[in-house]
């Protein structure tokens, strides 16, 4: 009787669900570690949308999108910055020049500036906290769970 392919099974079974784990937990490690300091320093200022361009990013976001708008706001002391903020597409084609949008800007650090509310960047960082919970559940689960049925298959032989 050929049992090794019941008993590679299980393993494989296994091996799936800690890929997926993983997978889970490095997306949320990304979510949770990108927008860290836009949630402890980062406070919302309405900004004045300038200009939307696009301009050539030799980074990594760059290869996949190049959207800006140059905005003009004040921040909580007064001071008035003009800055310009990487946007995703779909926000992009939505906002239009001389219109008022939400930015989280991080005194300290005006590069750091994002588009998008405070609350936004927390809601992100507590859905990459799930993210990184649920992975390690899912990894943990299934590899002991497919170890468990190995065992059996192979005790039984």
């Amino acid at each position: 009787m050929d049992t090794s392919g019941s008993t590679v099974l299980p393993l494989l079974i296994a091996f799936g669900g800690v890929l997926t784990g993983v997978i889970f937990m490095f997306v949320g490690w990304c979510l949770w570690f990108g927008s860290r300091d836009l949630r402890k320093n980062g406070c919302t200022v309405t900004a004045t949308v300038l200009e939307k361009f696009r301009k050539h990013d030799p980074g990594l976001r760059g290869m996949l999108e190049n959207y800006y708008v140059r905005c003009w706001f004040q921040d909580t002391t007064g001071m008035t910055h003009e800055i310009d903020v990487p946007m995703q597409s779909k926000r992009w084609f939505q906002v239009r020049e001389g219109n008022k949008t939400q930015l989280t800007f991080v005194p300290n650090d005006p590069e750091e500036t994002q588009s998008g509310s405070k609350l936004g960047w927390q809601i992100r960082g507590i859905i990459g906290v799930g993210l990184l919970v649920l992975g390690g559940l899912i990894s943990m689960t299934s590899s002991v769970s497919g170890f468990r049925a190995w065992l059996s298959i192979v005790q039984s032989i």
